[in-house]
């Protein structure tokens, strides 16, 4: 079923404001799937993932052992801020192909699947809550709403993935040297300015390409 212009551009206005006038009491939801991304990236690499932990500012933490592999180490660090923008690129493809609801369904697995690592009782709300959204979205709304929502969650995805960079550049310019700039300035001896740069440029590529294929997907 495709969308058309106007959905896209109303589902763009409303992601906009809910991820970032309202981005202090959504951005819970882009803190996960960073985490997510770290999760995910560390296990694939074997890595022995412990924990997530959400904090009340938007923060968030993973924990891994004090010793891992280099690769690993710089797979997974860069995996948290562009974990959102992945996900969201990912959606952009299925939007593409008439699958709005395995946007639906995908994300929903995705958030059980971190309901289960979650280890502190605002991580888990926050999970139970994005993910009952999702479900409620994907078994009781038309397929039209579905489609709108998918839109709309897509593009959220996208711009709260730029959206989170603005907590890592008052992190790298406040001198933060746990953030993840900071560890990818260990792991790699390039500049944690560098790698700021490196995450923002890659999360507006992903806005700027997703968003102009789902406003073509309406055209």
């Amino acid at each position: 079923m495709a969308g058309n212009v106007g959905m896209a551009w109303t589902t763009a206005v409303v992601a906009f404001v809910a991820a970032v006038p309202l981005g202090k009491f959504t951005l819970l939801a882009i803190t996960c799937a960073h985490e997510g991304g770290h999760t995910l990236l560390g296990l694939l690499t074997g890595v022995k993932v412990g924990r997530i932990t959400v904090s009340r500012d938007g923060g968030g933490e993973t924990g891994f052992p004090e010793k891992v592999p280099w690769l690993a180490d710089v797979l997974s660090t860069m995996a948290g801020y562009l974990g959102p923008s992945a996900v969201g690129l990912g959606g952009v493809y299925l939007l593409g192909h008439d699958k709005a609801e395995w946007v639906l369904w995908i994300s929903l697995a995705l958030f059980v699947l971190l309901l289960f690592r979650m280890g502190n009782l605002l991580g888990f709300v926050t999970a139970i809550a994005t993910g009952f959204l999702l479900w409620y979205v994907a078994t009781h709304w038309s397929d039209q709403a579905q489609l709108t929502f998918g839109y709309a969650w897509v593009w959220f995805l996208l711009m709260g993935g730029v959206r989170a960079i603005t907590g890592l550049f008052w992190a790298t310019h406040g001198g933060d040297r746990t953030s993840d700039a900071a560890v990818m300035q260990r792991l790699t001896l390039l500049p944690d300015v560098f790698w700021l740069g490196v995450f923002w440029l890659a999360a507006m590529a992903a806005l700027v390409f997703g968003g102009a294929k789902m406003l073509q997907l309406g055209v």
